[in-house]
């Protein structure tokens, strides 16, 4: 059900937290009510899903304008948790036991009593409010909601909780009451407790999702099982003022992506990876309009590091993460890669016999999308011709003794070359 992917992705996208002091994915959508939307949220971005159903069932949730109201109250949903974390759960009631147990706490201070008896009326109370809520869907809201629906008024189906129902309509609250209600929601039904509090965190992290979509512009992926994969309007989340941009792949496999240092390429590779997360996590995604494949893993290699413990070089590094990924190829896995400036951490001329080897290996996973940068034009120029590939870069040039970027992505090869006047504009004078 869910992608595979690694550290070396995680880190380089940025999910949950990031070793390179980046701003995370998550922290796009860390806006919820509850501790425990938070725990979802992170959970449904650290863990993207590779069934199509699921993901479209949480794209349908997230994107519903007429969800109906659930008031989610952060401090009193912390402390049913609090009390349902207690060690000394009742193993039995009656009244006998509880008029025993009264009895008792009348000659010694029992600072549990209060957890009891404030976390029995709280989770009563979380129940009424479900049940009005899931009485409020209708046959036409989405089919994830519809399913929490039927779950909360099962729920409502079971004797104990037609009993604890009675002491409300008879206006009872007494000792025994909160005994019985302690010994149901503690020992006797607890699993149904924590799912019908799931299914509250759940809402939670919808809503937020939906929150952020309409304050953020952001859209909602369409993903399916053919191979159309183009987006309008992506940027990369995380960049003050981004420039928004195109992209598409129709023929083949590979996208070769060129472009003068500082010109952007790195971060349009992560932003396109990062969309393709989100879409799988059932998110909304930074982009005016996406349509993506259905992937089985996700891999890039943006910020690779040689090993020092082990005596690797970068190159070394570069070589043993090709094989690492075309292993999970092989395993029967579509795979979405990403490969920033593939064997730089070679010479010019090997680099340039490495990658041209390793796309040869590539354009013949047809299964998986690769996308390559390289400052080495004269590889994509050799490409040119090859209909397992096509070409983007991203434009630069001097300009009045200025290195400017536009940041715009371009179908073609770029033929920007500016390292020197860099070097010579910095360390020259």
């Amino acid at each position: 059900m869910y992608i595979n992917s690694d550290n070396q992705t995680f880190n380089d996208l940025s999910i949950a937290e990031n070793v390179y002091g980046e701003k995370s994915l998550f922290s796009l959508f860390d806006d919820t009510c509850s501790g425990g939307g938070r725990k979802q949220m992170k959970e449904w971005i650290m863990h993207p899903m590779n069934d199509l159903q699921s993901i479209n069932e949480r794209i349908e949730a997230i994107c519903y304008n007429d969800m109906p109201d659930l008031t989610i109250n952060r401090e009193e949903l912390d402390f049913i948790e609090y009390y349902l974390g207690f060690e000394d759960k009742p193993t039995n009631i009656s009244r006998l036991n509880s008029s025993l147990m009264l009895f008792v706490r009348k000659f010694r201070n029992d600072p549990n009593r209060y957890v009891v008896e404030r976390g029995t009326e709280l989770i009563k109370k979380l129940f009424y409010d479900l049940k009005l809520y899931a009485e409020s869907i209708t046959e036409n809201s989405p089919v994830l909601i519809q399913a929490f629906a039927r779950t909360i008024l099962d729920a409502f189906q079971l004797a104990e909780l037609k009993k604890i129902a009675s002491f409300f309509s008879l206006g009872k609250r007494g000792n025994y009451q909160t005994d019985y209600c302690d010994y149901f929601f503690r020992y006797k039904r607890d699993a149904t407790i924590h799912e019908l509090l799931n299914i509250v965190y759940q809402l939670d992290a919808i809503r937020t999702a939906h929150n952020v979509a309409v304050k953020s512009g952001f859209c909602y992926p369409e993903l399916s099982q053919d191979k159309e994969f183009c987006m309008s309007g992506f940027y990369h989340p995380q960049i003050k003022n981004a420039v928004k941009n195109n992209w598409e792949i129709k023929d083949g496999n590979i996208c070769v992506f060129t472009g003068s240092n500082m010109a952007g390429k790195s971060t349009t590779l992560k932003a396109i990876a990062s969309t393709v997360w989100l879409a799988h996590a059932g998110l909304p995604v930074p982009a005016s309009f996406m349509k993506c494949p259905l992937f089985d893993g996700i891999f890039t290699s943006v910020n690779l590091p040689d090993s020092l413990r082990d005596g690797r070089s970068h190159f070394y590094a570069e070589v043993l993460r090709v094989k690492e990924i075309l292993q999970k190829i092989r395993e029967g896995k579509t795979c979405f890669v990403v490969f920033d400036e593939l064997f730089r951490g070679t010479n010019a001329s090997d680099a340039f016999e490495a990658s041209e080897a390793v796309i040869d290996i590539l354009k013949k996973e047809k299964g998986s999308i690769f996308l390559i940068s390289t400052h080495i034009i004269e590889l994509a120029n050799s490409l040119q011709s090859d209909k397992a590939c096509c070409f983007c870069y991203l434009e630069s040039e001097i300009k009045d003794d200025r290195l400017v970027c536009c940041h715009k992505l371009k179908t073609g090869i770029s033929e920007s070359r500016v390292g020197y006047w860099i070097v010579k504009k910095e360390l020259l004078g």
